[in-house]
């Protein structure tokens, strides 16, 4: 964990930390506890889309976008299907396009927001 954020702090990304709440700190973190503001976490999360062909994202505004953890990576999806899940219960299946390609998304139960996208072949 770094030390004390404090607004003016200068982050590994070498940005200061990203406006935020009471709830928020304003940076991410990454697996090697290297701190980024929030501008920085959806460039991030975007390289690793373009790189890897997955991410996990979560479900915002009732399913019809998907997003990072601090919404700075923000897509609208464009298609949105209820299921059921033989173990989770309920399956939420969406789709959306990011930078011209097909990703599907899904999410499964209903104790958490998070959705497993993976980019479609084709």
């Amino acid at each position: 964990m770094p030390n004390k954020i404090t607004d003016t702090t200068i982050l590994d990304c070498g940005h200061v930390p990203s406006k935020h709440s009471e709830f928020t700190t304003g940076y991410g973190l990454d697996k090697h506890n290297k701190t980024f503001c929030y501008d920085c976490c959806a460039e991030n999360d975007k390289k690793s889309m373009r790189e890897n062909g997955r991410v996990t994202l979560y479900l915002s505004e009732g399913n019809k976008a998907v997003t990072n953890w601090p919404d700075s990576l923000h897509i609208p999806t464009t298609n949105i299907r209820y299921g059921k899940h033989n173990i989770a219960g309920t399956r939420v299946d969406v789709w959306f396009k990011f930078e011209g390609k097909y990703w599907h998304g899904a999410h499964y139960g209903e104790s958490s927001t998070l959705v497993y996208c993976k980019q479609m072949k084709s």
